[in-house]
C-alpha cells in the first residue's frame, strides 16, 4: 500500500482552518474550493452536500482500509459509497462539517483524499489482471504503489496545470488504458532487465488521442524521473490560462510531435544525474489466509452458472478469482462493512476495484468459493444475468452532475431490461464493454468502449429530446472509437439488443468482435439507425421526449444545464460580498483601515468587468480595464480615476474613505440596474467592448449580421461575449459563433435559449462548433 506523507496531517489542518473561516464569512467559497478539490472534497449537485474520494492505486485496499471506509460512512451518515471508474472509493453526502474528522480517521488506515480532484496527480489505473494472470510481462502494482508513493510526497504534484493521470498495463498485446492515459506505462523485459514503454499525453476526453511513444524502452530504475519529468515538462509548457486546453496532448497539438517529445526529454535529462531519483519498486507485504469458517457445498445450478461467469482460475498463484457487481458502483456503507468482515478472514491481499466499477476478489480457495456466491447473494446483489449487463457502465450524468445532458444511469436500466428479456445468448459477450457518457464530455470512456453512447440533443420543431451520440472502434480494438450518428434516447435499448443480435448472427464468420466491427460494424450501426430515424413530434409520441427515469418532460433547465448565467452572476456576487464585508469592517477597533480600503477598490474595480467581456488576469489588468471600460467610456464618473490609480500603484488610501465608499456604492447602484442583456440603464448606448470589431449590417435577415470565434474562451466568459454582441444587434438579425467542444457547446446555446433567443443551428466543425443564434 502506498505510503501517506507526513505533509499530509498539515495539509488536512490547513484545510479544515479554511473551513472554518468560510463559515465565518472571512474567505469566499470559491477560496476554499480551490483547496478542498485537490484535497479530494467534492461538492456534489445539491449544495451543502460533499463527497470524499479515496486514492486506492489500481483498485488496492485492504479488508482493514474499507471497513473504516464503512465505519467513516456511516459516522458521517453518508448516503452510499460508490466505486469510480478510476479504481477509486468515494464516501457521498458528507457534511462539510464531517470532512475534516472523516479524513484523520482515514488516514489512521493509511488512506488519503489528497489528489482526488483539481490539478492534481489522480489516482493511478491498473490492470487487475496485475499479479494473477501469467499474461503480465511482470506484476505492476509494486511500480504503481512505490510511485504513488513518490509523488504524493510532492508539493508540485497538487498545483498542475490540470490534472495528471496515470495508467499501468501488465504487457504489450493487452495494452489499455496506458494508451489514452497522460502517462502511459507497459511492462517490457529486454536482455533480460525490467522496464517500460513510456507514452504521453494520451486522453479520450473532448479532442481525444492516443499517447505518444516518449520512450520504446525505460529501464525500471528511472520510472520515478520519467513521471518527475513529466510533471516538471507539464508546469513549463502546459497552459494555465484556458483549462478546456490545459492538458498534456495540447502542448503536442500546438508544437508537434517532435518538438513537444523534445521538450519533455529534456526535462528528463535534466535529472539524470541525480541518483536520489533512481526508483525501486515497493515490497508489497501481503498475506493469505484460510478462513476460520468451513468451506459450504453449493451443488445448485445457480451457483455452477455463477461460477461459469463470473468465477476464473489464476494463473499465478493457487487461488480464483472473481468479480461481484455493484449496479453503478453503488453500495451502503453497512453492506461495506459486512464485505469487509467476510474478506479480512482471506487476508489482506484479496480486494481490487475495477475500472466497470465491480469488486474483483483474488486468491480465493476453490472450495471457498461457495461461501462466496451465498454470502453476495445475500447482500441482495444481481449475481444472476450475464456478465456483460452487469458490466455497462456510465457516468452519473445530469441525476448529479450540472454539466450532464441525459440520465445515462436511466438509460442504463432501460438497457438491462431490454437484454434481459431478448433471448440473445449474451453469455458469448463477457468481455464486450458498452460505455454511457451523459454529454460530450467522456467521463465513462465512450470514445474507449466497444460500443459508446454520449448524451446529445435532439430536435423536432421546438421540442428538445434526449439523444446519444453512437460510437464503435471501426479502426481496431486498441484505437479511439469514432461517431457514427445519433439516437433517440428512447430507441437505444433495443437499438443495443438488435445490435447484438446482428453481431451474434454473423459470430461464427469472425475471428473476434474486434473483427466484426472493422468489417461491418459500421455498416451495421449506420443501418440500425436509419430505422430508428424518425423521430415523431410531440404530440404524436410525448415518450420521446421524456429521458430513461424522468418524470418530467427533457428540457436543459430541468437538468441543471445552461449555467453560464448563473456562473456569470456568481463571479459578480463575489466581488459584490466582498465590498459589503470590507465597508463593514471598517468600523470595527483595530481595523486595518489602510488594507480594506484597497481591497474595496480593487473589488469595485473587477466586479462588473466580466459584463463587458473583460477576462482580466493580473491586478494591473483589473484596474486599466476598469478605467477604459467603464471611467472612459463615461459609465463611471471621471472623479474616481483618482483613487483608481491610487489603488493601482500602492499609494496611501487612508484619506481617500470617502471617495471609496461612495465608488463601491456606484458600483453597487451599477449592478443593481443591470438589465437581462448586460447593459446599465444610465450607461451609453453603446459602450466599448473588449475584443468589439466595426459590423456592417446584413441586409439578409436569415444571414449571419455578425460573426465572432469563442474559441479558447471558458465559460461563462463565452456567454458574456454573446450576450454583449445580441445586445447590440437589432430584433431578428442573426449572430454566428465558434465554441470549443466539452462545457462552451453544453452551456452557451442552452443559457442563450433562456434569455428567449432562437438557437438555429449548432454544428460540429472539426474539434469545435458553430452556433447560429437569432435575436429575440
Amino acid at each position: 500500500m502506498y505510503i501517506i506523507p507526513e505533509s499530509l496531517t498539515a495539509d488536512i489542518r490547513y484545510n479544515q482552518r479554511l473551513i472554518e473561516q468560510y463559515k465565518k464569512g472571512e474567505i469566499s467559497g470559491a477560496q476554499l474550493k480551490s483547496n478542498r478539490v485537490p484535497m479530494g472534497i467534492y461538492e456534489q449537485r445539491q449544495d451543502g452536500h460533499f463527497m470524499l474520494r479515496i486514492r486506492c492505486t489500481g483498485g488496492l485496499i485492504t479488508p482493514q482500509q474499507l471497513r473504516r471506509v464503512a465505519e467513516v460512512g456511516a459516522q458521517v451518515n453518508c448516503s452510499h459509497i460508490h466505486i469510480t471508474t478510476r479504481q477509486e472509493v468515494q464516501i457521498h453526502d458528507v457534511d462539510i462539517d464531517d470532512a475534516t474528522p472523516a479524513l484523520l480517521r482515514l488516514q489512521e488506515v493509511g488512506l488519503a483524499t489528497q489528489g482526488g480532484g483539481g490539478n492534481t496527480v489522480r489516482n493511478m489505473l491498473v490492470n487487475e489482471l496485475g499479479g494473477i494472470s501469467d499474461r503480465q510481462t511482470f506484476d505492476p502494482y509494486p511500480y504503481a504503489i512505490g510511485l504513488t508513493t513518490r509523488l504524493i510526497a510532492e508539493k508540485d504534484s497538487w498545483s498542475m496545470p490540470r490534472k495528471l493521470k496515470i495508467a499501468f498495463d501488465i504487457n504489450e498485446e493487452d495494452a489499455n488504458f496506458a494508451l489514452v492515459a497522460d502517462l502511459g506505462l507497459i511492462p517490457l523485459v529486454r536482455d533480460g532487465q525490467r522496464g517500460f514503454r513510456v507514452l504521453l499525453g494520451g486522453s479520450v476526453a473532448s479532442n481525444p488521442h492516443k499517447g505518444w511513444q516518449v520512450f520504446d524502452f525505460l529501464p525500471e530504475k528511472d520510472l520515478f524521473r520519467a513521471a518527475k519529468a513529466a510533471k516538471n515538462f507539464f508546469n513549463l509548457n502546459g497552459n494555465r490560462k484556458n483549462r478546456y486546453k490545459a492538458r498534456i496532448r495540447y502542448i503536442f497539438y500546438k508544437n508537434g510531435e517532435e518538438e513537444t517529445r523534445r521538450l519533455y526529454l529534456d526535462e528528463f535529462n535534466k535529472l539524470a544525474d541525480d541518483p536520489s531519483l533512481d526508483f525501486v519498486p515497493a515490497a508489497l507485504t501481503m498475506e493469505h489466509k484460510t478462513p476460520s469458517f468451513a468451506p459450504v457445498v453449493d451443488k445448485s445450478e445457480d451457483f455452477k452458472t455463477w461460477k461459469r461467469r463470473y468465477v476464473k482460475k489464476q494463473s499465478i498463484g493457487e487461488g480464483f478469482y472473481a468479480v461481484i457487481p455493484f449496479l453503478h458502483g453503488n453500495t451502503s456503507p453497512d453492506a461495506v462493512a459486512r464485505i469487509a468482515d467476510f474478506l479480512a478472514e482471506f487476508g489482506n491481499d484479496v480486494i481490487r476495484f475495477t475500472p466497470r466499477q465491480n469488486m474483483q476478489l483474488r486468491n480465493i480457495p476453490e472450495a471457498y468459493l461457495p461461501n462466496v456466491y451465498q454470502f453476495f447473494k445475500g447482500l441482495g446483489l444481481t449475481l444472476d444475468v450475464p456478465v456483460i449487463i452487469n458490466n455497462l457502465t456510465s457516468c452519473t450524468g445530469a441525476d448529479t452532475c450540472r454539466l450532464g445532458i441525459c440520465l445515462p444511469k436511466g438509460l442504463v436500466k432501460g438497457i438491462r431490461r431490454a437484454l434481459e428479456k431478448s433471448s440473445l445468448d449474451l453469455d458469448q459477450l463477457p468481455d464486450l464493454k458498452i460505455n454511457i457518457n451523459g454529454c460530450s464530455n467522456s467521463c465513462a470512456q465512450s470514445a474507449w468502449s466497444d460500443l459508446g453512447f454520449s448524451g446529445r440533443i435532439g430536435r423536432v420543431g421546438d421540442h428538445p429530446y434526449p439523444a446519444y451520440t453512437v460510437w464503435a472502434r471501426v479502426n481496431g480494438k486498441t484505437e479511439l472509437a469514432e461517431a457514427i450518428g445519433y439516437l433517440a434516447a428512447k430507441d437505444i435499448p433495443q437499438f443495443v439488443a438488435d445490435y447484438l443480435g446482428q453481431y451474434l448472427t454473423a459470430k461464427d464468420r469472425y475471428a473476434s468482435y474486434d473483427a466484426f466491427v472493422r468489417d461491418k460494424g459500421a455498416e451495421v450501426i449506420k443501418a440500425a439507425i436509419a430505422r430508428y430515424q424518425d423521430v415523431p413530434s410531440f404530440d404524436d409520441d410525448k415518450n420521446y421526449y421524456f429521458d430513461w427515469g424522468a418524470d418530467e418532460v427533457f428540457s436543459l433547465t430541468s437538468h441543471g444545464q445552461a449555467e453560464c448565467s448563473a456562473g456569470l452572476f456568481d463571479i459578480i456576487e463575489l466581488d459584490l460580498a466582498t465590498i459589503k464585508e470590507k465597508q463593514a469592517a471598517l468600523s470595527r477597533p483595530g481595523a486595518d483601515v489602510e488594507k480594506l480600503l484597497r481591497e474595496i477598490v480593487f473589488s469595485a474595480s473587477r466586479m462588473l468587468l466580466v459584463t463587458r467581456g473583460a477576462d482580466p488576469r493580473t491586478d494591473d489588468e483589473v484596474y486599466a480595464n476598469f478605467e477604459s471600460l467603464f471611467i472612459d467610456a463615461g459609465i463611471v464618473d471621471a472623479e474616481f480615476k483618482t483613487v483608481v490609480e491610487k489603488a493601482r500603484h500602492a499609494e496611501p488610501l487612508a484619506n481617500d474613505r470617502a471617495q471609496i465608499e461612495a465608488l463601491a456604492t456606484k458600483v453597487k447602484e451599477l449592478y443593481a440596474s443591470m438589465d437581462d442583456s448586460l447593459q446599465f440603464k444610465q450607461a451609453p448606448s453603446k459602450s466599448p467592448q473588449v475584443g468589439d470589431s466595426n459590423h456592417q449590417e446584413d441586409k439578409e435577415l436569415d444571414a449571419p449580421s455578425r460573426k465572432k470565434d469563442f474559441r479558447g474562451v471558458a465559460c461563462p466568459m463565452n456567454f458574456v461575449k454573446t450576450k454583449i454582441e445580441l445586445a447590440s444587434m437589432q430584433g431578428g438579425q442573426v449572430l454566428e459563433i465558434l465554441l470549443d467542444d466539452g462545457q462552451p457547446i453544453q452551456n452557451v446555446p442552452g443559457s442563450v435559449r433562456q434569455e428567449g433567443h432562437e438557437v438555429l443551428a449548432t454544428e460540429k466543425v472539426d474539434n469545435y462548433w458553430k452556433v447560429v443564434i437569432r435575436k429575440k
